[in-house]
């Protein structure tokens, strides 16, 4: 799909309120909706090879890494007075190379403004398809490399 990205922008609260087990999550509660969001990334992360961002509003500019770093999931909070789409599309400005990013966002003028700069836009559903995309594969290569290898696990080494 988008597989060549050096690094993915994700609208978190764009992607909570459109994909349904999040909109599920979010009546458990916000921290809840935003932890299983991050999750996921984390796992897009893993299987596609890209750097993740998800940008949240408010909390007063905080940074969060979730997981081991580097391998972390990057997780910011915008600052009083910046919502999480102007701080992407700050990021997106400032690229040297905006046609290696991807902003996942359900937002029409954050769409528009990251496409001027030459970033590539996919919606919250395209992002679910994505990360389920990148799973099969790598089901599909765990399979082949069981079959292959008999399904027993060899060491390496005498």
């Amino acid at each position: 799909m988008t597989g060549d990205a050096e690094l993915i922008l994700v609208d978190g609260y764009s992607v909570i309120h459109a994909w349904p087990p999040l909109r599920a999550a979010l009546r458990r509660g916000l921290e809840q909706a935003r932890d299983e969001l991050v999750a996921a990334m984390t796992q897009l992360q893993d299987l596609s090879g890209a750097r993740v961002v998800v940008v949240f509003d408010g909390r007063g500019g905080r940074r969060v890494s979730r997981g081991e770093a580097p391998a972390a999931v990057e997780v910011l909070f915008t600052g009083k007075g910046l919502t999480a789409d102007s701080l992407i599309e700050r990021m997106v400005a400032r690229s040297r190379s905006p046609g290696q990013l991807v902003v996942a966002t359900n937002d029409g003028a954050e769409t528009r403004t990251a496409l001027g700069f030459g970033a590539r836009v996919i919606t919250a559903e395209e992002l679910r398809d994505w990360l389920e995309c990148e799973g099969v594969a790598m089901r599909r290569e765990s399979a082949r490399t069981r079959r292959e290898g008999g399904g027993k696990f060899r060491p390496s080494g005498g």
